[in-house]
């Protein structure tokens, strides 16, 4: 009956396998001291094959395309920019604290690494919290959309920079470097978007709906899509993660258009499920992980580098946040633009968790036993601090910050016309997802009356870097445009996201 706000769900998972951790150290320890070690450490492919591939696939197969999209370049700014900021100043002052002999010595190539894999942010504590108030759903997609693409980010940058561990830095490995971090991620997104149309296209025509008899074969075949894309995309030397993620946005925006009703809730709940389990055993797991041999609490330097790295990830997130909305504010109408205390609340909500857990826990095989077990135990104690202490002081911020008030929403979908906002959702409304409840907000008839008061009240913007571009959409404008103009309308950048989106639509979505 009593709702305590500051303790999280992932705080809970963590104060459990501490719990458990500690009971488990302390019984095993009398008898044989390295038999708790050698019981819990599990292989970190354990993690990338099995746990993280059901978290990054939901997160991506649960998300609205609407607000997904209307936010997409502050989303990819901050996502790409500001990690790659973020990356560079933690790198920096982990690497200059070391030779100046104040903490852990580690290489260069080894404090990028570290400064990699502690960028990925994973808000999961703050998004819980927001999915239970009325905060602002721009907002709520912002964080989840940044926090989703900067994993993915985070992992590619982590993977490039592992390959050079045995090459020596110069300006044609720095330029290798990027060229295969575009590959990587440009690859993965094509594999993940491929298989998300494929299935799109297989499920448009085969009709399942036509037999109510077949709903368990049609959910069925839905699970081993993302598999094949993640397995694609690993058997090519590219990131399976990357490509997972792009599998779920693809199958969220077309594919799950062309599933029944029933299959379609069905699926939504499985794939959130299975991504829940992950998570709290992956929580579970950081608070057992205390307790584990390789941990380098004893070393002084150590926690030097610990306080280093993580007032250079508070730094870093200003040097983030701050210049990347700047950035997307000057392309925004005044109405569209990213207010401060939304920003201070994006700068508060990085907080550190499965991604960033997951890699330092590889790092222990990639950069040795001694500088992985350093890297390792300051990333858990990152991750313990941000989560207990950032995630409890979360609904405190949101009422400090006054960000429950919705009366100025900055989304570039919500203030285009009611056909331009319809290409990014179900004619029945069954794609826009309420992230409060995770329940369909309506079907547009009035089920949802506080929604359509607040859409009601939002007029045309004076301008908008969506539509400042004339959509050509009439029949009797677009009828005489050759599919050759419409290239070069599309390669000079004059076709927008709704037209694209609108064209996918006709191909790969039924009808019916």
């Amino acid at each position: 009956k009593r709702h305590v706000s500051w303790v999280s769900e992932a705080a809970v998972g963590l104060l459990v396998g501490i719990v458990a951790g500690g009971i488990a150290w302390a019984t095993t320890h009398k008898f044989d001291a390295s038999a708790y070690s050698d019981w819990m450490n599990f292989d970190p492919d354990f993690f990338f094959f099995a746990l993280l591939p059901p978290i990054i696939f939901d997160a991506g197969y649960s998300l609205d395309p609407g607000h997904f999209f209307g936010n997409f370049d502050a989303i990819c700014t901050l996502a790409f920019l500001g990690t790659s900021v973020s990356a560079v100043i933690i790198t920096s002052l982990v690497w200059g604290c070391g030779a100046l002999g104040l903490g852990y010595k580690l290489t260069f190539l080894q404090a990028g690494l570290f400064g990699s894999l502690i960028s990925a942010t994973d808000p999961v504590t703050t998004l819980a919290i927001l999915g239970n108030v009325r905060a602002d759903q721009n907002l709520y997609y912002l964080i989840f959309g940044e926090s989703v693409l900067n994993d993915a980010v985070a992992i590619v940058m982590y993977q490039t920079l592992n390959e050079f561990q045995h090459t020596s830095f110069s300006a044609g490995s720095v330029a290798k470097a990027f060229g295969m971090f575009l590959l990587i991620f440009a690859g993965s997104c094509v594999i993940g978007a491929g298989f998300g149309l494929l299935s799109s296209l297989f499920y448009r025509y085969a009709k399942f709906g036509s037999a109510n008899h077949y709903d368990i074969v049609e959910a069925c075949l839905l699970v081993p899509i993302p598999v094949a894309a993640y397995m694609a995309a690993e058997g090519a030397g590219l990131s399976g993660i990357v490509s997972i993620l792009f599998c779920g946005v693809v199958m969220a925006r077309y594919t799950r258009q062309n599933l029944t009703e029933t299959t379609a809730k069905t699926s939504l709940s499985f794939f959130k499920i299975l991504a829940k389990v992950s998570e709290t055993f992956v929580f579970i797991y950081m608070g057992l992980s205390l307790f584990l041999g390789h941990q380098t609490f004893g070393m002084a330097s150590m926690w030097v580098m610990f306080v280093v790295s993580f007032a250079g990830m508070l730094a870093a997130r200003v040097a983030n946040v701050y210049p990347s909305c700047f950035l997307v504010n000057t392309r925004r109408g005044p109405r569209e633009k990213i207010s401060k205390n939304h920003q201070l609340f994006l700068w508060f909500s990085g907080l550190r968790g499965a991604i960033a857990f997951a890699l330092a826990m590889k790092s222990t095989r990639d950069v040795g036993e001694e500088a992985g077990g350093v890297i390792f135990s300051c990333t858990l104690l990152i991750v313990l601090v941000t989560v207990l202490v950032f995630g409890g002081m979360t609904p405190f911020m949101l009422t400090k910050l006054d960000v429950l008030d919705k009366s100025a929403p900055y989304s570039n979908l919500e203030t285009q016309s009611d056909s331009g906002h319809h290409h990014f959702n179900n004619e029945d409304g069954g794609n826009v997802k309420d992230h409060r409840s995770d329940r369909d907000i309506g079907d547009g008839d009035g089920d949802n009356p506080q929604a359509e008061l607040e859409m009601s009240n939002l007029g045309p913007e004076e301008e908008s870097y969506i539509t400042t571009v004339e959509l050509r959409q009439s029949a009797g404008e677009g009828s005489n445009e050759t599919p050759l103009r419409k290239f070069i309308r599309t390669a000079s950048g004059k076709l927008t996201v709704q037209e694209i989106d609108k064209t996918i639509h006709k191909v790969f979505v039924s009808p019916n």
